[in-house]
């Protein structure tokens, strides 16, 4: 599994330098100047999850499952590389998160971040077994569609607590409070159906 994961990752780097310098020079633009860092929530989430998504690409065009199914149990190794990489991003949404909402001096900033890597890992544990499934050239515009969805949700979301920040009290419904509890247990339902769809696929 480790083979794969550093793979996924080395896939992954560039984009993620890319991604990390864009939202670090409009972090440091918020904190010397009055410009509102809290916008960079929703971005952070769907470059995350188009990084997860571009992976599938990568199988298909190297003929990776037909490498996974040649290895001793190396299916079963990728999902499991690729659900593991999943949980690292969503750990660093949540720093990321966190770090914006403190720039931006808002005070529900670190239950606003666990919301936004709920909302990723919900949204993970549908596109995974999806692409594994499919494929990531044909599943496309069912990630798309989902990912517009998730994304006007986590919009929504972010703009209600900021109007809330804006009269003094940040008041989440209690439901977002266990987003992440929800996430983790959808990831390992979303684990589950994966590695079976991977068990029946043909070379």
């Amino acid at each position: 599994m480790k083979g794969f994961l550093k793979r996924d990752f080395y896939l992954m780097e560039t984009n993620l330098k890319f991604y990390l310098l864009f939202i670090g020079a409009f972090a440091l633009l918020a904190m010397f100047t009055d410009f509102s860092a809290s916008f960079l929530s929703l971005y952070v989430v769907i470059f995350a999850m188009s990084g997860i998504a571009g992976l599938f690409s990568y199988d298909e065009a190297n003929r990776w499952t037909a490498y996974g199914a040649a290895a001793p149990a190396g299916r079963k190794a990728m999902v499991d590389a690729r659900y593991l990489l999943t949980l690292l991003v969503a750990a660093g949404i949540t720093l990321i998160q966190a770090l914006l909402g403190l720039l931006n001096r808002e005070t529900g900033a670190v239950p606003m971040a666990a919301v936004y890597s709920g909302i990723f890992l919900l949204y993970a544990a549908l596109a995974l077994p999806v692409n594994y499934r499919f494929g990531g050239t044909r599943s496309r515009t069912v990630m798309i569609v989902l990912m517009a969805v998730l994304a006007g949700a986590v919009g929504l979301g972010g703009s209600m607590l900021n109007m809330s920040a804006i009269h003094g009290e940040v008041r989440l419904p209690p439901v977002t409070l266990v987003f992440p509890l929800l996430g983790l247990g959808a990831l390992w339902l979303s684990r589950q159906a994966a590695l079976a769809v991977m068990a029946k696929k043909e070379l």
